[in-house]
């Protein structure tokens, strides 16, 4: 799932035979747990309550009631072909993927844009929950063998770049997240059976990067020199079992 763009010709925006998500979807999946459970779902390809409920580990119950929501807003429907009898409630998505509208399409209003940062903000929540569990189940866990896993990493870096940097980063890095996928995912988004198409089990990776706008002019963007003397910041970290 993607967010709005602002710019119609930026090279990134679905093309016309894709559905944008609905208000009524977005607002459907604006929380972290129905999030996970989107995700789920579409890895799977067809879910029940129960394979869902042990996948997150929570209680079978809550699930059913997050997808009766994420069902009232169309975000996943009932797949009667794989079920094993007229009792038997079978899920899947109503669609392969959730990119938010962009803002000039006709369909964009306050309540859209609402709704869609409302969805950011939980997957961005979803995102943190994920990174605090793992790393307390590596401290806990410390130290692991060096072949256990791959290092569980983080890593952030403001940068300063023109709409035309921007949209090349962007167009780049979805290619490459589409050329994984064509690996390890069939073309409805389900998992392939088995580890990824390379060496190694498979890892969860979570990717999340947002443009924030225009940047504000300052002394050094004025001053070539005096911005070249001063580098962005930026962090990658991992956590403490997995340091060299």
């Amino acid at each position: 799932m993607s967010t709005p763009q602002e710019n119609p010709d930026d090279g990134l925006s679905p093309g016309p035979d894709r559905d944008f998500a609905s208000r009524d979807q977005l607002r459907a999946m604006a929380h972290p747990v129905r999030m996970e459970i989107v995700e789920r779902v579409g890895r799977r390809g067809t879910a029940r309550a129960a394979d869902i409920a042990a996948d997150l580990g929570i209680a079978a119950n809550s699930v059913s009631y997050h997808l009766r929501t994420l069902a009232r807003g169309g975000v996943v429907v009932e797949a009667p072909e794989a079920a094993r009898d007229k009792r038997d409630r079978v899920w899947k998505l109503a669609q392969v993927d959730f990119t938010h509208a962009p803002a000039h399409d006709g369909a964009v209003d306050d309540e859209y844009l609402s709704a869609s940062a409302a969805t950011t903000l939980a997957a961005i929540d979803g995102i943190r929950s994920g990174w605090i569990a793992e790393s307390a189940r590596r401290r806990a866990h410390r130290p692991e063998p060096e072949d256990s896993q791959a290092p569980a990493m983080l890593f952030s870096s403001p940068m300063r770049l023109s709409r035309q940097q921007a949209r090349e980063l962007f167009a780049s890095v979805q290619e490459k997240l589409l050329e994984y996928n064509r690996l390890n995912r069939d073309p409805n988004g389900a998992d392939l059976p088995g580890d990824p198409d390379s060496e190694g089990s498979a890892q969860d990776v979570r990717v999340l990067f947002t443009v924030l706008g225009a940047r504000r002019n300052t002394e050094q963007d004025a001053d070539p020199a005096r911005s070249a003397e001063a580098p962005a910041p930026h962090s990658g970290t991992e956590s403490p079992s997995s340091r060299a």
